[in-house]
């Protein structure tokens, strides 16, 4: 399982650098399209912690980052948890 802390999304940049670095993509993912089909393509575990800390540090883009990770989920089962 990969456990992300969201206390550490500070900004977009930042967010992909962690999401690249700890997940393993098989390509660099600098968006939110491309993250999405990184998260239903790859078979990662990813359990993300203080999850409400991306709508603090993000805003809108925070909304929209956490329905892709719902979407993910939804769509195609992911293995993706938020947790407080």
């Amino acid at each position: 399982m990969i456990e992300i802390d969201a206390n550490d999304f500070k900004d977009k940049e930042t967010v992909y650098k962690i999401l690249n670095e700890k997940c393993d993509f098989i390509y660099y993912v600098q968006n939110l399209d491309a993250l999405y089909d990184q998260l239903v393509t790859k078979d990662n575990e990813i359990k993300i912690i203080n999850f409400r800390q991306i709508f603090l540090n993000l805003g809108d883009y925070g909304n929209i980052l956490v329905r892709v990770f719902i979407d993910a989920v939804k769509d195609y089962d992911s293995k993706i948890s938020l947790v407080y």
